[in-house]
């Protein structure tokens, strides 16, 4: 079930010119590299587990020097990557073709020849669409040919001997290109604007849970119901197997085995809330025959409509925003204000899961383990929609007068009185101090551990009897809305049980931070801290 290459392991060596051994079902010498049963990708097969190597067999020099880095990226990480890089070095060829058709070999490649290259790649046009490439596009062509030239130095392949300015290039034409960032930057705001429809999200949830009602087009809602519910990649969703919701330790967990996470399959656990549960459970039924007949264990199969006799199978996730997911959403007639039809892509749930998990109080770090992210950076990429409102917020926060509750209160307003850091400091410059303080801004209020240090936090930034946290009244609304939420899961939750203690000692915890809000705003000035009357032990576990 997961990706694994079988490549002997050798170097380059030019004393042995005509070296050759097996790469996958093929030979090096071979211009096209099969890996059919070497590499066990759940939603690769045939052609795309192939390697092609003919867009440069006009050029042998070369092709030699491509298929030792296809070799290295093979043996030193995955399948799928070495692929990306693949399409990079497609893209250096064709412009060689064009623009530079008397070069023969990668030593011939000097600065000369680099520059004109990365000053090529952002005029570059895309074969399908006609369109200009995109930064990300961009950034992986460069990559691969500074990886290749970088790398086959150390390794005695055929690049330049001197290969110092190749860097430096590298960084300053392509890294710290102004318009590639804006063109990022305006990239990532279309994105942000997207998720930031509130209505337009509300309304997509609801049509993928009346499909689900309705038993229509169960595949594409229920994996929109689990993208906006759990924040899963559409290829996480697509492979996940063994799937099952069960109750553990009195929560309602959806259970899976997939092999995207780790190097071996891995068994993961979500919570599942009522959508979640509905649509696993709609999916199951649906494609439960689909297994019968296959033996696959898959959660989401279908059957393959370009393949003669029509054989079940995994649901292509290359596709799946084209062929499934936009189709659906023109079906139902789902347009942005300015009336053209979304276009989301299944990214885009992602996003918004992490962004309003993110303004309904969940902290970074809950918000990584939701995504699988293996570092708290990934996760900071979709805080955008917070940060603006954020840096003002904070900027009138310290200051003597300012009304703070949590359990470090008094003792900060006290030093406040003494000695402020921040008074009399712009947006900007309070941002600044902010972030040397590794002061963490939560949508539910401020956390004085901050998850870059990699020490553990005993509420992880989200735990409101934690005593790294405090928060103001410009909080007060999301507390709100939060205890309105929790009363409701209250309303449902199994008597008597550990998630029910938790969800009352949440409810308190809430009630009193409302409570002391309101009234320090009511009377401002007074001092009104309290423990809330929670005991420690009630602190313990609070989300």
């Amino acid at each position: 079930m997961v990706e694994s290459i079988k490549l002997q392991l050798f170097d380059y060596n030019p004393l042995i010119p005509q070296l050759d051994f097996r790469c996958g079902n093929s030979k090096f010498s071979d211009n096209v590299w099969d890996f059919n049963g070497f590499i066990n990708v759940e939603h690769l097969s045939g052609k795309r587990l192939m390697i092609d190597f003919e867009f440069v067999v006009d050029k042998p020099k070369m092709l030699e020097v491509i298929k030792w880095f296809m070799h290295h990226e093979l043996t030193t990480g995955k399948f799928s990557t070495a692929k990306r890089n693949l399409d990079g070095v497609v893209r250096f060829s064709k412009f060689i073709k064009e623009y530079a058709p008397e070069v023969e070999s990668f030593s011939e490649i000097d600065q000369s020849l680099l520059e004109k290259y990365f000053t090529y790649l952002p005029e570059a046009k895309s074969e399908t669409s006609g369109q200009s490439i995109s930064s990300v596009s961009i950034k992986k062509s460069a990559l691969a040919l500074k990886e290749i030239l970088l790398k086959g130095n150390i390794k005695g392949w055929d690049v330049p001997k001197d290969v110092r300015f190749v860097q430096g290039m590298y960084n300053e034409l392509i890294i710290n290109n102004k318009a590639l960032k804006k063109d990022a930057k305006q990239a990532e705001q279309v994105n942000i604007d997207k998720i930031s429809d509130e209505q337009l999200i509300d309304r997509i949830l609801r049509k993928a849970v009346s499909d689900l009602d309705m038993d229509e087009n169960i595949l594409v809602a229920a994996s929109v119901v689990v993208g906006l519910q759990l924040g899963l990649r559409i290829s996480e969703i697509i492979t996940m197997y063994n799937a099952s919701i069960e109750p553990i330790g009195g929560e309602t967990k959806l259970v899976y085995n997939t092999g995207k996470l780790q190097a071996e399959p891995t068994r993961v656990y979500k919570p599942a809330n009522a959508l979640v549960v509905q649509a696993i459970t709609k999916v199951e039924k649906y494609t439960d025959p689909l297994r019968k007949e296959s033996g696959l264990p898959y959660l989401f199969l279908n059957r393959i409509r370009n393949v003669k006799g029509y054989p079940v199978g995994i649901v292509s996730h290359a596709n799946w925003s084209k062929n499934f997911l936009r189709p659906w959403l023109q079906k139902h007639n789902l347009r942005y204000k300015n009336g053209d039809i979304a276009d989301f892509s299944s990214h885009t749930f992602r996003h918004a899961c992490a962004t309003y998990a993110l303004k309904g109080g969940a902290s970074l770090e809950t918000i990584r383990e939701l995504l699988n992210h293996k570092s708290i950076r990934g996760t900071q990429h979709y805080t955008h929609l917070l940060q603006e409102d954020v840096r003002n917020k904070f900027a009138k926060v310290f200051n003597e007068g300012a009304v703070l509750v949590g359990k470090q209160a008094l003792q900060i307003k006290e030093k406040l009185k003494v000695n402020n850091p921040f008074k009399g400091k712009t947006i900007e410059q309070v941002d600044k101090l902010r972030k040397a303080h590794k002061i963490q801004i939560l949508s539910h209020g401020l956390c004085l551990h901050h998850p870059m240090r990699n020490e553990p936090c005993e509420g992880d930034g989200v735990c409101l009897g934690c005593r790294n946290f405090l928060t103001t009244p410009d909080f007060l609304e999301v507390h709100k809305g939060r205890l309105k939420k929790i009363r409701s899961e209250l309303a449902s939750a199994p008597a008597g049980g550990p998630y029910e203690n938790k969800l009352k000692t949440i409810e308190k915890y809430l009630v009193g931070i409302i409570d002391e809000l309101e009234t320090q705003v009511n009377y401002s000035g007074i001092d009104n801290h309290s423990d809330y009357n929670i005991t420690p032990s009630e602190w313990e576990g609070m989300a």
